[in-house]
């Protein structure tokens, strides 16, 4: 199991570190195959609903290519179009096809996983993406790994019992801790990030990525699955290895545009 979890990382962490740092067309091809795959596990897990496969595909590739070829208004355009496709499903559903469900598990996938991920396809593009992008996946890695140590380590207090008893009070303070010392390590080469800013977006990373483990664990816990998938051995699927991103991403995005609004070149249009 451990040799899988080293092989996978000596795989993904170059792959992932070499398209942020190219951009442009890889990293939005990236983060599409990205929201794709973790989208279909995502309605894997939930098919007893019966999610519209065609309809979620179709509106999380929107979102991403969207996000990229036209900014913050191609994705709210491609939120729109969605929601029309969405209405065109509604208007052709049978009566008593459990419509309503359907339309909401479908919905809560694009918008729970690719529109995270459309965010980060926004961050990219901002001046000094490429790290305030290296930033946001650092600071989530670190957060899971120095939550994961301490709270193996002296973790006694639980987090959240019910949703993932094995998560402590400890091992969150610590991985929050994790998330600051990476912010902070970004800061050192980078002479346009203050000091302050580089800890409040540490801070914000590490709270939302945590949030965003706590809900996929939710979610787990209430359909009984253990795991997304199988796509990455040891790891599970996808979806558990960006399940803190996508959260994450949203709350680092905002927080970059209110923190460091006159650094990135102002709000994108």
């Amino acid at each position: 199991m451990l040799r899988h979890r080293i092989l996978v990382a000596l795989i993904g962490i170059p792959l992932g570190v070499a398209v942020i740092i190219y951009g442009r067309w890889a990293f939005m091809v990236f983060a599409a195959l990205v929201s794709l795959v973790a989208l279909h596990e995502f309605y894997t897990m939930i098919r007893p609903y019966r999610p519209n496969l065609l309809v979620g595909y179709v509106a999380a590739a929107g979102l991403i290519a969207g996000s990229y070829f036209a900014g913050f208004v191609g994705m709210v355009g491609a939120m729109a179009a969605a929601m029309v496709l969405m209405v065109a499903w509604a208007m052709g559903g049978t009566h008593g096809d459990h419509l309503t469900a359907r339309i909401s598990v479908t919905v809560f996938g694009v918008i729970w996983i690719a529109l995270g991920l459309a965010y980060l396809v926004l961050l990219r593009e901002l001046d000094h993406g490429m790290a305030l992008v290296l930033l946001v996946v650092g600071c989530t890695w670190l957060n899971d790994t120095f939550a994961y140590t301490l709270g193996k380590l002296v973790g006694r207090h639980r987090l959240a019992p019910r949703i993932s008893p094995k998560k402590t009070v400890e091992g969150a303070v610590g991985g929050l801790l994790g998330s600051v010392v990476f912010g902070v390590g970004v800061k050192i080469y980078s002479p346009w990030l203050p000091w302050r800013e580089a800890i409040i977006l540490g801070l914000v990373v590490g709270v939302a990525g945590q949030f965003g483990d706590l809900l996929e664990s939710a979610v787990k816990r209430d359909l009984r699955v253990k795991d997304s998938g199988r796509l990455l051995p040891g790891h599970g699927g996808v979806l558990d290895r960006f399940d803190s991103l996508v959260l994450a991403a949203m709350a680092m995005y905002w927080s970059t545009l209110l923190l460091l609004r006159d650094v990135v070149g102002g709000f994108p249009l």
